[in-house]
């Protein structure tokens, strides 16, 4: 059966109702990252791939994994090495992640094979700083960052600012059970969890910067990553097709 062009997502907001309309758009990746203005992805053979407009233009390079925000264009290679976008040309920066995030207000921030997480001040700072605990998906926004940890749980640390990109140290586990999470420039949080639904964090204001619950989404397909920036809800499904949400 031929996949609709057009798919309707009914997304249920407090006492109202919001459809998001979903456009499937051309080509196939494994994860995106959206933050910025901007739009990156990678495939399953490592290509790396940015949206102008409705096309998909190749990056020379390869990477498992991008990320793209306030902190730029980062990613890591198939063997962890990180990299930074820098004015056209990938440049290796010393550490090994498994995935990096360039979410933060000035500081890309990170976890390795070991689960444990890292922040870098500035984009080029001098030396990646551990952050006490244990996540295997990180994710962060103007004022605090989210991660899941090996058993799906959800943390949230607060107090992010453009000179401690480690927070508060002090993690705060939120209930519900996410595989990846990511948090938006604007500080809107999605995720997905095992089973391949996908969730909104409710509630995130300046005084409950942790939000009130979540939210799920209701989507025909099974996901494996979402990113969104400015309206757009960009969903990965399982099968690697490529939706553009918007209200």
């Amino acid at each position: 059966m031929e996949r609709p062009a057009v798919l309707f997502v009914l997304l249920n907001l407090w006492t109202t109702s919001l459809a998001l309309e979903c456009k499937l758009v051309r080509g196939s990746l494994k994860q995106i990252d959206a933050g910025n203005g901007q739009v990156f992805g990678v495939n399953t053979n490592n290509d790396i791939f940015t949206l102008y407009g409705s096309i998909w233009t190749q990056v020379p390079g390869s990477l498992k994994h991008v990320s793209v925000g306030p902190a730029g264009v980062w990613g890591v290679d198939a063997n962890n090495y990180i990299l930074r976008l820098d004015e056209g040309d990938w440049v290796i920066v010393p550490g090994l992640l498994t995935q990096v995030d360039a979410g933060g207000l000035a500081s890309p921030a990170g976890v390795n094979m070991n689960d444990d997480i890292f922040c870098l001040l500035g984009r080029k700072g001098a030396s990646w700083t551990n952050i006490p605990g244990k996540l295997k998906y990180y994710s962060c926004g103007p004022t605090s960052c989210w991660g899941v940890n090996g058993a799906d749980n959800i943390f949230i640390m607060k107090g992010m600012t453009s000179t401690a990109c480690v927070g508060s140290l002090l993690w705060e586990q939120v209930p519900g059970y996410l595989s990846m999470i990511e948090v938006s420039t604007d500080g809107k949080v999605y995720g997905v969890n095992s089973n391949g639904d996908i969730f909104i964090r409710d509630g995130i204001a300046p005084a409950t910067p942790a939000g009130t619950g979540w939210r799920q989404i209701a989507y025909p397909q099974k996901a494996k990553h979402v990113s969104y920036d400015l309206g757009h809800l960009w969903v990965i499904a399982t099968d690697n097709t490529i939706n553009d949400c918007t209200e």
